[in-house]
């Protein structure tokens, strides 16, 4: 049976197909796959060999080094300066800085903070319980324990290790319930 190459969706033979190819580079979308066609391409007229140029590699690593990570950085850099210079523009003929500036709209701004106290005398110790900051301190190193304890799993682990990660984790998954429940009967249902 006689074989017919096709081209690939992207592919560099024309300006406009090759300026799609690297945009699609620059967006991370696919990229891999383009790299392993790349790779594999060989003369014109000609099928694939399997890792054929392997340099081809470097020329995209460096693509996306500097048009991804760089340009794209420095163009939206530009964007947010050219808006920040646009916004001091109102401020051109003003005697103040930028930060009384700043501290006088802030000021002006500035709402007093309201919180909520309950009446109620079971509610308000339980308030009180749940916004203590040592209970927030205990709840945030339960968490990070939690954490490390899910990060502990390893491939081919003993049976007595996995129940016992899956122990802990239904302790945690209870604690971090029971918080929800008092903080639940502290705040109540907000419409």
């Amino acid at each position: 049976m006689e074989r017919a190459w096709n081209r690939n969706k992207f592919h560099f033979d024309d300006v406009a197909k090759a300026m799609l190819t690297l945009f699609t580079v620059s967006t991370f979308e696919g990229w891999p796959a383009l790299l392993y066609v790349s790779i594999d391409s060989n003369a014109e007229e000609g099928g694939p060999i399997h890792n054929f140029r392997p340099i081809v590699a470097a020329y995209y690593i460096i693509y996306i080094i500097v048009i991804a990570f760089f340009m794209v950085n420095i163009f939206v850099g530009f964007v947010i300066v050219t808006f920040q210079n646009e916004g001091e523009q109102e401020y051109k003929n003003c005697d103040l800085d930028k930060n009384q500036r700043n501290c006088i709209e802030f000021a002006l701004r500035a709402k007093p903070v309201r919180r909520y106290i309950p009446k109620h005398g079971i509610q308000y110790k339980v308030w009180w319980f749940v916004t203590s900051s040592s209970f927030e301190y205990t709840i945030f190193i339960l968490i990070m324990i939690n954490t490390v304890t899910l990060a502990m799993k390893y491939h081919n682990q003993p049976p007595w290790y996995t129940e016992l990660l899956d122990a802990l984790n239904m302790i945690f998954t209870a604690v971090f319930a029971l918080e929800f429940v008092f903080k639940l009967a502290a705040f109540r249902f907000k419409i």
